[in-house]
């Protein structure tokens, strides 16, 4: 299976469509290449796996098998925010040989504090260069990027009869 397909299955049609719609228009902002170009271009980026075009919030990353755990002592890391530069996420499980990595009770800033019903570590903000050493676990859209109910067309109108 490919990795459209795989993000497919994890958050849906609708979702995907809108981020990688995100993705497209932002590169035309930037580059300023045509509308075709760029799906192209995004749609072949999200499917080798690139985090660049990948990362987006409410997202957990795990180190790769063949990641050597000095070079990434994270085990595990959850995406808070994606910035303009890079994200911004919070370590969810290290390597207790792990050194120099901060695990305080809660580093997280004011504005993501909200988010901080499972952390253990700190947060840090990186470039999406660093996800190239993990793997997409999970991703968790926002619910109003979520289809509805009403939206799937399978929801029979109060009184109608049954067919």
């Amino acid at each position: 299976m490919s990795l459209l397909g795989f993000l497919d299955q994890l958050i849906g049609g609708q979702a995907l469509g809108d981020h990688l719609s995100a993705a497209v228009n932002d590169l035309i902002e930037r580059e300023h290449v045509t509308r075709s170009e760029a799906y192209h271009r995004i749609t072949e980026q999200a499917d080798t796996g690139d985090p660049a075009v990948i990362a987006a919030t409410r997202q957990t990353w795990v180190r790769r098998v063949d990641v050597d755990p000095e070079e990434a002592p994270v085990r595990r890391l959850y995406v808070l925010e994606r910035t303009e530069s890079g994200i911004v996420v919070a370590y969810l499980d290290t390597d207790p040989h792990a050194a120099g990595v901060y695990l305080g009770p809660n580093g997280l800033k004011s504005e993501h504090q909200a988010l901080d019903d499972h952390f253990t570590g700190a947060e840090t903000e990186f470039g999406t260069d660093l996800l190239e050493l993990y793997e997409l676990e999970s991703w968790e859209p926002f619910e109003f990027l979520l289809p509805t109910v009403g939206g799937i067309g399978n929801v029979r109108p109060k009184g109608a009869r049954k067919s």
